[in-house]
């Protein structure tokens, strides 16, 4: 792939069909930028002194019509440019690698005014509309030397949410290249979707520097990359300081830009929303509309950059400040170290192994499509490994894999090609249940055995150390309940974290109607955490989303806590999920996702699998254990009778459904503390049991792992 002139001029000739108001509509505030920088600001006062200053230089230049000769490099500037993709959750935000080249022909088609959308620039702004003269080429040589593409692909869950903290994760010198980051979505501001930010040169180029842009609008057509990098270079919206008493110090402070008063969308052509344009040194000398196809603007028919603009991308691109300089990027010494100098032909370099699946969690029996994704350079030999799977290995670029016998498993992948080959083992990533449920309905969870809870739930973590856990914090009832840390995850958390249960056989009861007691409080009243309830009905391989519980509507439960929530016992409200309609199905899964907005912990408890009323909430039953749990000796079971029972049973059944032990028969009870043994001859053998408690036709069962 060359990016020179000439084969620009044909990009440009080939896109000319294409209707040039293909952008994708783009409503309210989605450049993050200014938002971003504020929140630097934050950090250190100090920075709007270095835009200020900045600012200044611009303007004198501008004022000056300097053409900076005397330390302009060569025309056109040539910038190396490395693409960092981060995905989560197999692959979710991936794009291709020409997905990528054609977003960066974009950007240079637009830099260099080579677009076909140029018929579209107003008669009165065709004079100042100009090339900016920069060309943006993937790097060839990494930090190392090394061979690649100029693009790194990694996967982590901060993708989801994305903000400066996760640049952390893939990062090149700055000062050596642009650095993009492309993510599945970007944790901006309330106003509406955030497609794209950047960070302004004033804030320091180290770090954080460059632009991330949501997957969905990172193309050949779409704009949000061009614009994000105008920021990078010094340019301001063309809104941003609004109508003053002067062109300077209006709108983006550039004069052949008509100031404007407040951003627009719609390319409204007679929109005028300043009248101070001709005072200062425009172009124009009077009042005239705004420039609506400026690409620093957001309407959606943005086709130009002008000349004040160009000198100001000049200004910034020659400076050797050393908070910002990048004027390092395109000396002849910079574009050899990366590999992007004449002649910038393809790189031929080994491979780098990644790969993708379709699902994380399926039923024994069931299949994965694996994909090859390696990238770098492209593989021409594969050779993989499935660990529990068949076929075991696997030549093919896109082999699938069945799985017959339930596990958690790991895939070994190694692509190659002539220059060389590379090595992955992602470990644990397909989860195979078995067909036969873990635990046959009626039953009544009260997450009061922790190791019961470490074995059964499948937790997924979101970007933060705070996961669903076991808990002695609160309870609705019992001695335990589920909680996450969502307060002492901090007040700005966006974090997406998932609990998974084990697998229920509802056909084995004649109530299908599930039910789980919450209990939530909002850290303030702006707080919008939602817990979204799914089910499945495939070990986990698709979900079905049953309820959503949202912090404005039917999630909270107890008032605003500024503070640390710990719920009262009557600060706990029951959800009932009716599965009549998966009346026969022998293997439920269900998913607990809360998503974050910064609000108060959230507890679960009494998870009830079709009883009416739990033994737990039963009026002369005041506790119920079973320990110890796992036990390779014999186990006891505790009970509090705080009124007559007038009718116990006490069953202990096997994996089958088989009663092994009857360990109480129909008996009534007295008031008091009873503690029964079980198995003390130690005849049971190693395994998975059920223990049945029949209160009153009142049921609660435990599960019991024999060792």
């Amino acid at each position: 792939m060359k990016l020179f002139k000439t084969t620009l001029t044909v990009i440009a000739l080939t896109l000319i069909f294409l209707n040039t108001q293909a952008q994708t509509t783009r409503i309210g505030n989605w450049c993050h930028t200014e938002e971003n920088f504020q929140e630097q600001v934050k950090q250190n006062p100090g920075l709007l002194q270095e835009r200020e200053a900045m600012m200044q230089q611009i303007r004198s230049n501008i004022d000056n019509k300097t053409n900076l000769s005397s330390s302009k490099k060569a025309s056109p500037y040539i910038i190396p440019v490395v693409v960092h993709n981060i995905t989560h959750d197999g692959g979710v935000g991936y794009v291709t690698k020409a997905t990528i080249e054609a977003a960066i022909n974009r950007l240079n088609i637009d830099f260099q005014r080579l677009n076909a959308d140029t018929v579209n620039t107003r008669a009165l702004f065709k004079s100042v509309a100009m090339s900016m003269d920069i060309e943006f080429r993937l790097a060839h040589l990494d930090p190392n030397g090394d061979c690649t593409e100029g693009i790194v692909r990694m996967e982590d869950a901060s993708s989801a949410n994305f903000h400066d903290p996760g640049k952390a994760l893939s990062f090149w010198d700055s000062k050596k290249y642009f650095n993009i980051w492309v993510v599945d979505h970007i944790d901006g501001s309330s106003s509406g979707l955030t497609l794209g930010y950047a960070q302004f040169p004033y804030s320091g180029i180290d770090a954080t520097f460059g632009v991330v842009v949501d997957d969905t609008y990172f193309n050949a057509t779409d704009r949000t990359l061009t614009h994000e990098v105008g920021h990078c270079f010094g340019l301001l919206h063309t809104f941003q300081s609004s109508c003053g008493n002067h062109c300077s110090n209006s709108g983006d402070r550039i004069c052949d830009t008509p100031p404007a008063s407040t951003d627009t969308y719609t390319c409204n052509t007679t929109q005028n929303t300043c009248v101070n344009d001709a005072t200062g040194p425009d172009p124009y000398g009077t009042n005239v509309v705004d420039q609506i196809e400026n690409y620093m603007s957001y309407d959606n028919c943005q086709n130009m950059f002008t000349l004040e603009q160009k000198i100001a991308m000049e200004s910034t691109l020659n400076n050797t400040n050393n908070l910002i300089g990048l004027a390092q990027l395109s000396t002849t010494t910079n574009l050899n170290a990366t590999g992007v100098n004449n002649p910038y032909t393809i790189p031929n370099c080994a491979p780098i192994a990644d790969f993708t699946y379709d699902k994380e969690f399926i039923c024994e029996g069931a299949t994965v499509f694996f994909a090859d994704d390696s990238y770098n350079g492209a593989p021409t030999g594969y050779n993989w490994t499935f660990t529990g799977g068949s076929p075991a290995s696997s030549a093919s670029g896109t082999p699938i894999i069945t799985y017959n016998t339930a596990g958690i498993y790991g895939v070994t992948h190694r692509p190659s090609n002539s220059v060389g080959a590379d090595f992955l083992y992602k470990s644990a990533i397909i989860t195979v249940s078995s067909l036969t449920a873990d635990y046959s309905a009626p039953i009544l969870d009260g997450f009061d055995n922790s190791s019961q809870f470490s074995n059964d739930w499948i937790i997924g973590s979101g970007t933060d150390n705070y996961d669903w856990e076991s808990s002695t914090a609160a309870m609705a009832s019992g001695s335990r309940s589920v909680r996450l840390r969502n307060f002492t995850a901090g007040a700005s958390s966006t974090d997406v974290d998932f609990l998974i249960s084990p697998s229920y056989n509802l056909s084995t009861s004649s109530n299908k109607v599930i039910r789980i007691k919450v209990a939530f409080a909002q850290r303030n009243s702006s707080n919008s955490d939602k817990l979204l309830i799914y089910y499945s009905t495939t070990c986990g391989a698709s979900w079905v989303l049953k309820k959503s519980l949202f912090a404005a509507l039917n999630l909270v439960t107890a008032p605003v806590h500024p503070s640390l929530f710990v719920p009262t016992s009557s600060e706990w409200v029951e959800h009932s999920l009716d599965f009549t309609s998966l009346g026969l199905s022998t293997n439920l899964r269900l998913k607990f996702e809360f998503e974050s907005d910064g609000g108060n912990d959230i507890y679960l408890d009494n998870l009830n699998i079709g009883i009416g009323v739990g033994v737990e909430e039963h009026a002369n039953i005041g506790s119920f254990n079973v320990f110890p749990n796992p036990t390779n000796s014999s186990a006891k079971i505790t009970f509090s009778v705080l009124d007559q029972v007038s009718n116990l049973s006490i069953h202990l059944k096997n994996s089958l459904g088989q009663v092994v032990t009857n360990v109480i028969g129909g008996k009534a009870f007295t008031p008091g503390k009873y503690t029964l043994a079980i198995d003390e001859n130690q005849s049971l053998s190693p395994g998975i049991y059920f223990i049945e408690f029949n209160a009153d036709n009142h049921i609660k069962t435990h599960k019991l792992i024999v060792q």
